[in-house]
């Protein structure tokens, strides 16, 4: 069972070294983290379309039960700083390992970006995120609220990327968890970034035990064309014991 769940874990990070090649670069538009949010935004009047892949598994050591979760996202730059988004969600859960699939959908979330100033015009490059999403299987807490503030930073090749999070639910039962994430990557080849990420939370309202996970990204860009991926298992038993996601862009 456990041999399955490193597996699973693992194919979406080594499908996207399987695509690295010698193909020109995107410099605007390449999204370089799995699971941190980043100092970017679409230059204004273009498009991109973006397809998110995640993975989880709480408890290896018990069950394979496991959760897979498709997003679709469509993005437009207002500004040069300013991007709109709207993403369309499904989830698939399996359960066991009969394979007693549960597959619905999710809910739907609309997002906006503001990048602060030019990269390098201070000391670290801010930018600040805000999203809406509704989840139509959660009478509760049907709608929820997630801000971030993103801080990077390039030291030549290498960067390095934080951001503060929090989200709060809106209902009868809603509660604010307040989270982050961490990374950095550097640039070993032209457009290939590999690296390592971090997520945590400062404070979990349903438990009140700290989660933390951590492992390794890589991304790859060409002109048109993106793909970031990584993995992260679970530092301690709050956390689940693998996440992966994988995040395909195309710009046009």
């Amino acid at each position: 069972m456990k041999s399955k769940a490193v597996f699973a874990g693992f194919y979406l990070l080594l499908f996207s070294t399987g695509l690295i090649s010698a193909a020109p670069r995107l410099e605007a538009h390449e999204r370089t983290y799995a699971f941190n949010e980043e100092y970017r935004t679409l230059p204004k009047g273009s498009f991109e379309l973006e397809s998110h892949t995640r993975f989880k598994m709480p408890d290896a050591r018990v069950t394979d039960a496991n959760t897979w979760e498709f997003q679709e996202e469509f993005e437009y730059g207002v500004t040069d700083r300013w991007t709109i988004a709207h993403y369309q969600i499904w989830q698939v859960q399996n359960r066991d390992a009969s394979n007693d699939d549960n597959g619905t959908y999710k809910g739907f979330k609309f997002e906006t970006k503001y990048r602060i100033g030019e990269k390098g015009q201070y000391w670290l490059d801010p930018l600040l995120y805000l999203e809406w999403q509704t989840a139509v299987r959660d009478h509760d807490n049907p709608n929820s609220i997630e801000g971030k503030v993103v801080l990077s930073k390039d030291f030549g090749l290498l960067n390095i990327n934080y951001n503060q999070i929090i989200e709060s639910k809106l209902g009868s039962g809603g509660r604010t968890e307040h989270a982050y994430t961490v990374g950095t990557n550097y640039e070993i080849f032209e457009g290939v970034r590999p690296g390592v990420e971090l997520k945590g939370t400062y404070w979990t309202p349903s438990s009140n035990r700290n989660e933390l996970a951590v492992g390794p990204s890589l991304a790859w860009s060409n002109r048109y064309f993106w793909i970031s991926g990584g993995v992260l298992f679970g530092a301690n038993r709050a956390a689940d014991d693998i996440q992966s996601r994988v995040i395909v862009g195309f710009s046009f």
